[in-house]
C-alpha cells in the first residue's frame, strides 16, 4: 500500500501545557530507556507557502521509511536541530557547550561535563532522523526513527533566552495500539479519555448535508481551539468572491497584530509583508496566529462572525465578539486577570471588555498559557456537526458565480496539510484543521474517496485538567482509523 501524509502535524494555538515536557532530566531519561532495549545551527526557512511533512507510521503500527523533515527555525526547532547534529558528530558537546546550550535549571540535575556522556549512550543507536515535529511555543515533540527504523519522541522546551530546558528522549509506544476495527471501537477509544468528547463521522450527500455515520454527541457546543480558522477562511473566500479582496493583496507584519505561536510569521521584523494566499496557506497549515490576526484585521471581525452563520453554525451569538487569537491569550492569560470578567458576560459586556485591551506587543508570553480557559468561555465553541458543515461549505464554494481559479487556491490551502498518515490511493484529497490548547484537542477532516465519495471526520476533546490530553498520540490515531473504516464504508 502506497501511504502519504502530513506526519501528525497537530494544530496548536496556545503553547503546550509545561507539564507535558518539564520535570524529567536528560539523564534519567536516558538510564530509563537505555536499560530497556539493547548541521547547522539555524536551518533554512520554510517557503511563504509552507509544504506538508510526510508519512511516518504505516498501518496498524508497523514502521515504514519516512524521508526526514525539515526542524523549524525557531528557537525550539534550532536547538532540537543541534542535538541532533550532535548526536550525529563522534563525540561532545564540550563542556564549554554544554553551558551556554543548558540553562541553569537544567544544569543543577545534568552538570555540564555530564551531558556528552549522555549524549554517547544515544549515539549508537543512531542515526537519529527527524520524520515529525509537533511544535507549540517554546516546547516541541520531535519525532524520530533510529537506526533500526524504530520510533522515537525526542520532547524538548526552551526557556525565555531561548536555552534548553528540558530535553527527554523516550520510545515511541502510539504504534503499538491496534487499529480500531469498528465505529464502536473508535469511540469507546475516545470516550476512554478523562475529557468531554464529541465526535461526529459523516457521508456528505449529493444535496452539501452531513449524514450521520458515528457519532457521540455531535450536536453540542465545544470548545474548538483553532478549528475557528476555517471561519477566519470562510471570510476571506467570501471577502474575495465579493471583489472585495485579492488573493495577491499584501499584508503587513507589525506589533499590533504579532501573536504567540503556533506559526512562523510571528517571528518575521515589523514590516515584513506576505500576500492574502500566503497568510491563509500558513494558518491553515500550520496554523500560524499571526496570520490569523493579519487576515481577521483584513476583512473584519463582524465579516469573521457572518462567515459563521453563512457556513452552517448553529449558534454563532456564542461566539459573539469573535476573539482574535491576541485577545484569546490576553483575556485568557494576561495581567490583567480578565477571565472572571469574561465568564457569563454577554455580548455586549465582551465587547467592552476587548476595547479595554493594549495595542502593541503582547503583554503575555508562552510561560504564562499553562492552564485551561475555556471553562470561562475564552475559545470558540461550535458542535461537531457545525465543523462539518463549515468544512462542507468551504469545499463547495460560493455559488455557480464563483471564480474555478478562486475555488482551486482555496482547496490547495486547505488541503496542503493531511494532519494524519492517510493512505493516498484510497484518498486522493484530504483537509485537515485541528487545534489544541490548555485543556483542549481538537481535529476534523474532509476526505474526497477516489470513487468520489465525499466523508468529514471531526473529533473534539475538552478537560479541566490540561494533563488529561496529553496523549495527542492516541488522540489523533483514531482519525486514521476512521479513514480505513470511512474507505470500507
Amino acid at each position: 500500500m502506497r501511504v502519504r501524509g502530513a506526519g501528525r502535524m497537530r494544530d496548536s494555538l496556545a503553547p503546550a501545557p509545561r507539564e507535558r515536557v518539564r520535570a524529567v532530566a536528560l539523564t534519567v531519561a536516558v538510564a530509563a530507556v537505555v536499560a530497556g532495549c539493547t548541521g547547522d545551527d539555524d536551518p533554512a526557512a520554510p517557503s511563504p507557502t509552507p509544504s506538508a511533512p510526510s508519512a511516518t507510521l504505516g498501518t496498524e503500527g508497523t514502521a515504514t521509511v519516512a524521508p526526514p523533515v525539515e526542524l523549524p527555525d525557531t528557537p525550539v526547532g534550532r536547538q532540537a536541530r543541534w542535538v541532533l547534529d550532535q548526536l550525529a558528530a563522534d563525540g561532545g558537546p564540550t563542556v564549554a557547550e554544554a553551558g551556554r546550550r543548558f540553562n541553569t535549571e537544567f544544569l543543577a540535575e545534568v552538570r555540564a561535563e555530564q551531558v556528552s556522556t549522555v549524549f554517547d549512550e544515544l549515539r549508537p543507536a543512531g542515526p537519529w532522523v527527524p520524520v515529525d515535529v509537533d511544535e507549540a511555543g517554546a516546547d516541541a515533540v520531535v519525532r524520530l526513527h533510529d537506526g533500526d527504523g524504530q520510533p522515537w519522541r525526542m520532547i524538548i522546551s526552551v526557556d525565555d533566552d531561548g536555552v534548553i530546558g528540558t530535553l527527554l528522549f523516550q520510545p515511541d509506544r502510539g504504534g503499538e495500539t491496534q487499529a480500531a476495527r469498528s465505529w464502536a471501537e473508535v469511540q469507546e477509544r475516545l470516550t476512554a479519555f478523562d475529557a468531554d468528547v464529541g465526535l461526529f463521522a459523516a457521508r456528505v450527500g449529493d444535496d452539501g448535508r452531513c449524514e450521520p455515520v458515528a457519532a457521540i454527541d455531535p450536536g453540542r457546543p465545544r470548545p474548538m481551539a483553532s478549528i475557528f480558522k476555517l471561519y477566519v477562511l470562510g471570510a476571506v473566500a467570501a471577502a474575495v468572491d465579493a471583489g472585495e479582496v485579492r488573493w495577491d493583496d499584501p499584508l503587513t507584519v507589525t506589533g499590533d497584530n504579532r501573536s504567540l505561536p503556533s506559526g512562523e510569521l510571528q517571528n518575521q521584523p515589523d514590516g515584513a509583508r506576505v500576500s492574502v494566499a500566503q497568510a491563509a496557506a500558513g494558518m491553515i497549515a500550520i496554523s500560524d496566529n499571526t496570520a490569523s490576526e493579519l487576515l481577521t484585521d483584513l476583512v473584519g471581525r463582524a465579516a469573521v462572525e457572518a462567515a459563521m452563520a453563512d457556513m452552517g453554525h448553529d449558534d454563532p451569538a456564542t461566539n459573539v465578539p469573535f476573539l482574535t487569537t491576541r485577545e484569546f491569550f490576553t483575556v485568557g492569560w494576561g495581567p490583567q486577570d480578565l477571565r472572571d470578567d469574561w465568564d457569563g458576560a454577554d455580548a455586549e459586556r465582551r465587547g467592552d471588555i476587548l476595547e479595554t485591551l493594549p495595542d502593541g506587543p503582547l503583554t503575555v508570553a508562552g510561560r504564562d498559557v499553562d492552564d485551561p480557559a475555556w471553562g470561562s468561555g475564552v475559545d470558540w465553541f461550535a458542535s461537531a456537526e457545525d465543523i462539518c458543515d463549515a468544512l462542507v461549505s468551504l469545499h463547495d464554494g460560493e455559488g455557480a458565480d464563483a471564480d474555478p481559479a478562486d475555488a482551486e487556491l482555496l482547496r490547495t490551502v486547505l488541503g496542503h496539510n493531511r494532519g494524519v498518515t492517510i493512505d493516498e490511493a484510497d484518498w486522493p484529497y484530504v483537509a485537515y484543521k485541528g487545534g489544541s490548547a490548555p485543556g483542549v484537542v481538537t481535529g476534523s477532516w474532509y476526505g474526497e474517496r477516489a470513487d468520489g465519495e465525499r466523508y468529514v471526520y471531526v473529533m473534539q476533546a475538552a478537560a479541566e485538567n490540561a494533563g488529561s490530553l496529553a496523549d495527542h498520540t492516541s488522540f489523533f490515531a483514531l482519525a486514521e482509523d476512521a479513514f480505513r473504516l470511512f474507505a470500507e464504508d
